[in-house]
């Protein structure tokens, strides 16, 4: 008697598939809606996720550089200390203006516990200092942070404020050494809210800010304007977001 082979059905795997490309295609048009409403909201300029910046040679992901000097500039371009400090989820310390002006910011210090990427001088005793990343930190990152701490400690800063910008936060049994992690979504939405404000009194300034955003959104978070697979919903709950606190 002959051995009879089960023959399986691919019918529960193909109404996954068909399944999930409903829900696609759902995702595409609303995402198609949130970008009209995120238009509307910085209209008369645009969104910048319109703007192909995924080919640019100066952002690629390797020029880590790149992003933080474009950071610096917007962060000197401030006007007073509590705008930066809400960039960064310090609205508390914003509230009370107790840094005062914002000073000259300076890139890539180097001493000899290291090269900090951004220093943003509050005042005569306040700084805040970013180490930037745009890719998952290597596991020299504890070090790396300790050696900043000290060399704020030595310089006997009364108020610093220690920012760990990156794209997703480190595991939590990773001392940060007083840093607080932000991450570019956080930081982007919050600066998308900034240029919509601004754009009215300076509106190239305002173009300037939402460019170096719509770099970041596509080439380190990934988001996308054009229906990708699987890809617009994360898209589109990000431009419901941003534009919902306006």
């Amino acid at each position: 008697m002959g051995i009879q082979r089960k023959i399986r059905s691919w019918d529960s795997a193909q109404i996954l598939v068909q399944s999930a490309m409903i829900l696609d295609q759902y995702s595409h048009q609303r995402l198609r809606d949130a970008l009209a409403n995120s238009e509307a909201q910085l209209s008369p300029l645009t969104d910048p996720l319109k703007l192909n910046l995924s080919e640019h040679r100066w952002l690629s992901m390797d020029r880590e550089e790149s992003y933080s000097d474009w950071l610096a500039w917007i962060l000197q371009g401030m006007s007073s200390t509590a705008e930066i400090l809400l960039l960064f989820g310090r609205g508390d310390e914003a509230a009370g203006e107790p840094f005062g002006a914002v000073g000259k910011v300076r890139r890539e210090i180097s001493t000899e516990h290291g090269r900090t990427d951004i220093e943003v001088p509050l005042g005569s005793h306040g700084l805040l200092l970013i180490e930037v990343k745009i890719r998952n930190p290597s596991g020299e990152l504890s070090s790396q942070l300790k050696r900043y701490t000290q060399k704020v400690a030595d310089r006997r800063i009364e108020c610093p404020l220690l920012v760990l910008l990156g794209v997703e936060a480190p595991e939590p049994d990773i001392p940060l050494f007083g840093f607080t992690f932000i991450d570019w979504q956080a930081l982007c939405s919050r600066l998308r809210q900034y240029a919509n404000r601004v754009k009215e009194s300076d509106l190239l300034r305002a173009a300037a800010i939402l460019i170096f955003c719509g770099a970041v959104e596509q080439n380190i978070l990934g988001f996308t304007a054009w229906p990708r697979r699987f890809r617009s919903m994360i898209t589109m709950n990000y431009l419901r977001e941003w534009s919902c606190e306006v």
